[in-house]
């Protein structure tokens, strides 16, 4: 076969627990074939080596090829948190880009609406979480809709500022943040597979089965290759099921599949990957 080119997915957990998971794809561009090389569930520090040292390690190990990792936790900051000005205007005349956009998202949101909207905070929000809130997951089907977790916001914080410290031991690589609920969710509705499984594959009872057949339609339909064994792991482990989600999905964005931002977005901001349909949603990516 031609060269590989190799790609991590990482679903992130708190730094003194061990539920942090690795998932390593290998896609070969010519052939069009994608393999699970390998996976790491469960990783967590030891007596000699904190959990830090211990994924950047497994990181390093399987870093030969690497074109992209794909990240579960947000890879910027809110922009007031990185605003270097001295003195802040009000919030409605604040000119930082980013903010900008988000009052004027806001305030189109609401027209369109004919209400109201949610205020948005700057502080703990980034402009992605409003545009994932107002232009994508409206656009799904109930079943499919979850809520997002704000940057700053209680559930995430701490993990952003994990991938804060670890974006630091990791600059020669190219990262991309993914939302495993939202790629899980794109990839039922493009597989066809029922209402019930994308309900259950998150639950502790039920998921298994779930998750198992979610990996079974996507490889039998999209050419990947993953052994017996290793599908069970998967399915029988969630964080390792995000995991490989995440690195599935910035597969998709090494082969320019995923959705791009849409016109004017700040792109500094930071972008989520997500997987484009192929006969509905074409419009993720557009400026309403």
């Amino acid at each position: 076969m031609h060269e590989a080119r190799r790609i991590i997915g990482l679903e992130l957990a708190g730094a003194k627990n061990q539920k942090t998971s690795l998932a390593v794809l290998e896609f070969y561009p010519k052939e069009k074939k994608t393999f699970l090389l390998d996976i790491f569930d469960k990783i967590g520090g030891h007596e000699n080596e904190t959990s830090d040292e211990a994924l950047l390690e497994i990181i390093q190990e399987m870093s030969s090829g690497v074109t992209r990792i794909g990240v579960n936790v947000p890879l910027g900051l809110p922009p007031c948190i990185t605003c270097t000005r001295k003195h802040c205007p009000h919030p409605k005349n604040c000119t930082v880009p980013a903010v900008k956009w988000m009052r004027n998202q806001a305030r189109k949101t609401a027209h369109a609406l004919g209400t109201s909207v949610r205020e948005f905070t700057p502080y703990t929000q980034r402009p992605v979480e409003l545009w994932m809130r107002y232009h994508i997951l409206n656009h799904l089907p109930p079943h499919g809709r979850f809520e997002i977790d704000e940057t700053l916001g209680g559930n995430r914080a701490p993990l952003t500022a994990r991938m804060s410290f670890l974006k630091r031991h990791l600059n020669q690589f190219p990262l991309v943040e993914v939302w495993p609920k939202l790629s899980a969710t794109l990839l039922c509705i493009e597989l066809g597979i029922p209402k019930r499984i994308l309900n259950t594959y998150r639950h502790l009872e039920h998921g298994i089965d779930s998750r198992e057949d979610i990996l079974s339609e996507l490889t039998s339909r999209n050419e990947i290759f993953i052994y017996e064994r290793d599908l069970r792991k998967l399915a029988q482990s969630l964080t390792a099921f995000d995991a490989f989600l995440c690195a599935y999905t910035a597969l998709l964005a090494d082969r320019g599949v995923c959705v791009p931002t849409p016109k004017g977005f700040p792109k500094a901001s930071g972008w989520v990957q997500f997987p484009v349909l192929a006969e509905q949603n074409q419009g993720f990516g557009e400026e309403d």
